[in-house]
């Protein structure tokens, strides 16, 4: 077994390793309720206009949303990339092994990360390319 890595596990410490994993989770979440509340608040409430916004300032505001929110998920998977790759010692991922809590909870980030940040885009995809207040019929 090969234990050259232990030292690192010192240098990472609980927030540091636990940020990309909330930043990841958080963005997703928040670009879900935005979403849903931008879009019921402009259809069902302001029958196609958010305030000042009409149809198409909506759009470009959840165009903005999902960008700024998409870069914070990916900012949460490059950091943990980052962790994962000080404690494994690993230069491809596709080596990728855990042999500790810490490196576990690295690695784990990424792959959520990966996964949550397309999540975001495929979530926000319809209500910036299709109709914001069409219904299914």
């Amino acid at each position: 077994m090969n234990n050259q890595h232990i030292p690192a596990v010192q240098t990472i410490r609980g927030r540091k390793l636990w940020f990309g994993l909330a930043a990841t989770l958080a963005a997703f979440a928040i670009d879900g309720y935005l979403a849903f509340v931008i879009t019921w608040r402009t259809c069902f409430i302001g029958h196609g206009q958010l305030g000042a916004l009409s149809l198409g300032g909506v759009r470009w505001l959840l165009v903005g949303i999902t960008i700024g929110l998409f870069v914070l998920s990916v900012i949460g998977g490059v950091t943990s990339y980052g962790h994962w790759k000080q404690l494994s010692g690993e230069r491809e991922m596709r080596h990728a092994e855990s042999s500790g809590t810490a490196e576990f909870v690295a690695m784990l980030t990424v792959l959520a990360s990966v996964a949550l940040s397309v999540g975001i885009v495929w979530l926000s995809l319809p209500l910036i390319f299709i109709d914001v207040c069409m219904r299914a019929h």
